[in-house]
């Protein structure tokens, strides 16, 4: 497993605690309750990958606008129209394109599960990124309104293994059930890693964790840890 590449989360404390990152062509799912910052945490991995390593990543957005998405990231310090990785991360905004297939009456005859791996591997092969993020898997199914979620779910994460992509496919959580990480009970067996973001309130406190539930082929602590933002290196640490 030493031998194996890896790509750094970048969270201080977490990398040191998991043989260095995520093994590269890993599909992982980041899950956690609405407000545990699984866009930021997870735009934060691609936005510094890109940053301090050689390689480029696509975000797939449809829980929020592209616009909103550049400029609640850049408030945080992450400016994707900065130099050093302008020309290497992709927004792509999935909404726009229903809003504009439903105004050509079109989008109920489109296959979209087939459309976004034609999508996906055209920008593979063009631009030749290397990771996905997905933002979320919930959103891109109530938009399309697929009958079989668990068979496109497989669909999807089998034609990313195909590319060779390093994917985090955000899975939004509804109530204290851990037992299943994804809406549609497939996500947690058919990733490579299961990566949870929690909200712990006592009082009128919120302490926001993260815990690697999963992630094959590696040796990784077990248990919460809480995160943190620091704002002058634009990183999450774990305490």
């Amino acid at each position: 497993m030493s031998d194996i590449e890896r790509i750094p989360t970048h969270i201080a404390g977490l990398d040191e605690n998991m043989q260095g990152g995520i093994p590269q062509g890993h599909i992982c799912i980041v899950a956690g309750q609405s407000g545990a910052m699984k866009s930021s945490v997870t735009f934060s991995l691609l936005y510094n990958a890109v940053l301090y390593g050689e390689t480029s990543g696509i975000y797939v957005t449809l829980e929020q606008g592209k616009d909103s998405l550049r400029s609640h990231m850049s408030n945080m310090g992450m400016n994707v129209d900065d130099p050093r990785v302008r020309n290497r991360i992709a927004i792509i905004d999935l909404s726009d394109l229903r809003v504009q297939l439903d105004e050509q009456g079109m989008s109920d005859r489109i296959d979209w599960m087939g459309q976004l791996i034609k999508q996906l591997t055209s920008y593979r092969q063009s631009i030749g990124f290397e990771l996905l993020v997905f933002d979320s898997l919930g959103a891109f199914f109530t938009l399309t309104k697929m009958e079989n979620p668990r068979d496109e779910i497989f669909r999807l994460f089998e034609a990313c293994r195909r590319l060779e992509l390093t994917s985090f496919f955000i899975c939004e959580m509804t109530g204290d059930d851990h037992k299943q990480f994804g809406e549609y009970g497939v996500e947690d067996y058919l990733s490579d890693g299961v990566m949870h973001l929690t909200m712990d309130r006592v009082g009128d406190d919120i302490t926001r964790k993260i815990g690697v539930i999963k992630m094959r082929h590696t040796h990784h602590r077990l248990g919460y840890s809480p995160i943190l933002w620091n704002s002058e290196d634009q990183r999450f640490s774990i305490k």
